[in-house]
């Protein structure tokens, strides 16, 4: 039987999405300009909130989640092949930060800490993670402004009082977007990575409260959320100035918010009561136009985000027996480069590993990748993990974005 659990939002309405909205819960990742890929969420769909996937048009929505806590605040890597996202699944109430691959496989957590730590962002050369945290906070619903490395290591207090972080660029020079009530009114700021060179975005007074932002692609406009005269919210952009301030939903009485940006900076994607409960939406970027709606579901369709497609994937079942094999996976890469790609197969106390080279064509290409057994009894048929790392294999100093590893559970046949 399904254990019954608290729901992170809480019951579902208006007033309680605003104060979650303040409180940071808007959605995080990495912005990293490119092609539109599959669209990270969470819902309530299933009972408690549960992590999803799914096309950019709202196709082939899959589950990658399914435990008896809440998964929450979803957010893609650079490469779109890791997901953060915050559970409480070891103490139900207390979020922490968990890591998985694009498949739901591989969750590994990354915080352990008093309080709540949630809003995930991550630089785009892959090397640092943004979140917020309540650890050193007394107040309920405070947060401070933390960095992470992507294996959980060298926690920092980078700034106090602020939530809904959100890095654009990479871990020397990236700007930080956040909102934080440091000066009464909940207004937007940026500053850099480091804690420095604070502005303020917005300046607005009560009661208008400012939210959730998010960068574009190109770091230079920010969305956010605002309340209108009767207190519900809109989706807003404004340029990283504080100039060009845009009502893109406009809709009074209506609950917008939760938005985030395509990788091709033309569309965004947000959560709307527009039709009753609370679903996804995409629209035009420059003005709101041509809303399409992505979900059709009795839950609760919150904090999406965008990623890129992906750029290495591995087949589901590979051929072995037992000191050899062959898997086959798809790699894309800029027509003309020389890449290597290598595989780890790990099967109990079997491991096996094997590498291949081409050159690419600018098109998802299939590599069949031939490994052989370097330690342990043998492999045998059934479950193992494979691990696929693709990099540029030009003579030159690799960057962590040249260099791509995803690994999924596979199935081994003879």
């Amino acid at each position: 039987m399904r254990k019954s659990v608290r729901s992170v939002l809480g019951p579902v309405g208006a007033l309680t999405v605003l104060a979650s909205l303040l409180v940071g819960a808007a959605p995080a990742a990495a912005i990293v300009p490119g092609t539109n890929g599959p669209i990270v969420f969470e819902t309530s769909r299933d009972g408690n909130n549960e992590i999803y996937k799914m096309n950019p048009d709202g196709s082939e929505q899959v589950r990658l989640t399914n435990q008896f806590s809440n998964e929450v605040f979803p957010a893609w890597s650079p490469d779109s092949t890791k997901i953060t996202y915050s559970s409480d699944v070891a103490e139900i109430g207390n979020l922490d930060v968990y890591v998985m691959n694009n498949d739901g496989s591989g969750k590994t957590r990354l915080t352990n800490a008093p309080g709540e730590d949630r809003g995930t962002s991550w630089t785009s050369d892959g090397e640092k993670i943004v979140f917020h945290s309540s650890r050193d906070r007394t107040a309920t619903h405070t947060f401070d402004v933390w960095t992470m490395n992507p294996d959980g290591s060298d926690q920092t207090k980078i700034f106090t009082n602020g939530s809904a972080a959100y890095v654009c660029g990479d871990s020397q020079t990236g700007r930080i977007v956040f909102n934080s009530n440091r000066d009464g009114n909940f207004e937007i700021y940026t500053m850099d990575i480091n804690g420095g060179n604070l502005f303020q975005v917005t300046n607005t007074e009560a009661p208008t409260l400012n939210s959730g932002p998010k960068w574009s692609p190109d770091c230079q406009t920010i969305s956010y959320n605002s309340t209108d005269a009767g207190g519900s919210l809109d989706v807003f952009r404004i340029d990283a100035d504080g100039t060009d301030r845009v009502n893109l939903t406009n809709a009074p009485g209506i609950f917008d918010a939760f938005s985030a940006w395509s990788p091709d900076g033309q569309r965004i994607v947000y959560s709307s009561n527009l039709d009753g409960n609370f679903e996804l939406y995409t629209m035009d970027s420059s003005d709101g136009g041509n809303r399409t709606r992505l979900t059709f579901t009795q839950g609760t369709e919150f904090r999406a985000d965008w990623g890129i497609p992906a750029r290495v994937e591995l087949d589901d079942t590979a051929r072995a027996d037992a000191s050899r094999g062959q898997i086959t996976g798809t790699f894309t890469c800029p027509a003309g480069e020389v890449f290597v790609v290598a595989v780890e197969v790990t099967q109990g106390e079997t491991v096996g590993s094997g590498r291949a080279r081409g050159t690419c064509t600018g098109e998802p290409q299939t590599i069949l990748v031939q490994f052989t057994r370097t330690s342990g009894p043998g492999f045998v048929a059934g479950p193992a993990e494979a691990c696929i790392t693709a990099s540029n294999a030009a003579p030159r100093a690799r960057t962590a974005s040249d260099e791509i590893e995803l690994c999924n559970t596979v199935t081994l046949t003879p």
